[in-house]
């Protein structure tokens, strides 16, 4: 897990909990006032290393899970550091990183997944392979069964007896539980990113989430300013996203009306503790279903837009 911030550390919450076998916590970062506000381990250790000072609240919530600690840069990891893992999880990272990282899992067969926060918006990525499969448990038809009660044909019995005859039900399917082994298909985040508008099932649409455009933008942001928006320059950085809603609006060729909210610049600094609840628990579960194989995983977008309350699935790329 690279990032402990408010929704990584929530998303490490739910995984330990499930029971894995170990965990790394990996940041770089010192813990800020605003960590404190949304961050479920690092508590008031101002100036501490996130990951170090998270170990051993984590370890405590499961002792059976081994956890370690990296207070090294995500940015400085070659190939070879990754090879140890099974699952790669980023949070709050810039696109060109999360790009690099997902490449690097893809060549490895690594599961992938990134989460990102803004205020009231959020985001999960799943990249699982081009092959991944999974186990379902669905009903399966067996055989329709008519009940016949009688060995007299059916006219005359029913001429015979009309009047005291009752109308026999429908005869009803007879389903089983049974195990199912699937197969999907994931595409990587960067082709994800690529999609511009085009037809249902292929490009953006005007029923794609306005969530995902703001994702967009607010990933621009981050490659233009190596940094999210922030409460310290927060006028000049309102005017920065809405000058970058129309680049990427043009870019993506959407129609400018797919974004709801005309003030949603207003919303996104900071971490609200509720939405990393929300945005950390979704991926804290994709996460389990994907190492279990048991059930489908989300393919590959989860949008959360806090303003609404709503969270969306989408499924971007093919």
């Amino acid at each position: 897990m690279a990032g402990i911030n408010g929704v990584g550390s929530e998303v490490v919450k739910n995984i330990v909990l499930s029971g894995v076998k170990s965990m790394t916590l990996l940041d770089h970062q010192m813990v800020t006032e605003a960590d404190t506000l949304s961050n479920l381990f690092t508590k008031r250790e101002i100036g501490q290393n996130r990951a170090k000072v998270s170990k051993e609240l984590v370890q405590s919530l499961n002792p059976n899970v081994a956890v370690n600690d990296d207070n090294t840069s995500l940015r400085d990891k070659d190939k070879d550091f990754f090879r140890a893992y099974e699952v790669v999880i980023l949070s709050n990272y810039d696109k060109q990183t999360m790009i690099k990282v997902n490449r690097i899992c893809n060549e490895l067969n690594i599961k992938f997944f990134a989460t990102a926060i803004w205020g009231s918006f959020g985001f999960t990525f799943t990249d699982l392979g081009s092959q991944h499969y999974y186990f379902s448990e669905e009903d399966v038809k067996i055989e329709d069964i008519t009940i016949q009660t009688d060995c007299e044909p059916t006219r005359k019995k029913a001429r015979l007896e009309a009047p005291q005859q009752q109308q026999q039900p429908t005869p009803q399917p007879i389903t089983s539980k049974q195990i199912v082994e699937k197969k999907i298909s994931f595409v990587s985040l960067e082709r994800a990113l690529d999609v511009k508008a085009g037809k249902a099932g292929y490009g953006l649409t005007r029923r794609t989430s306005s969530t995902f455009i703001i994702t967009h933008i607010l990933l621009e942001f981050c490659e233009k300013h190596s940094r999210y928006p922030s409460a310290d320059s927060r006028d000049e950085d309102i005017e920065e996203l809405k000058g970058l809603q129309k680049e990427v609006i043009a870019r993506l060729g959407v129609d400018e009306r797919i974004i709801k909210h005309t003030d949603w610049h207003k919303e996104v600094f900071g971490e609200l503790s509720p939405i990393s609840s929300i945005v950390g628990g979704v991926l804290g579960q994709d996460v389990i279903r994907a190492v279990s194989a048991k059930d489908s995983p989300i393919r590959n977008f989860f949008l959360f837009d806090g303003i609404q309350c709503n969270g969306s699935i989408e499924s971007i790329g093919k």
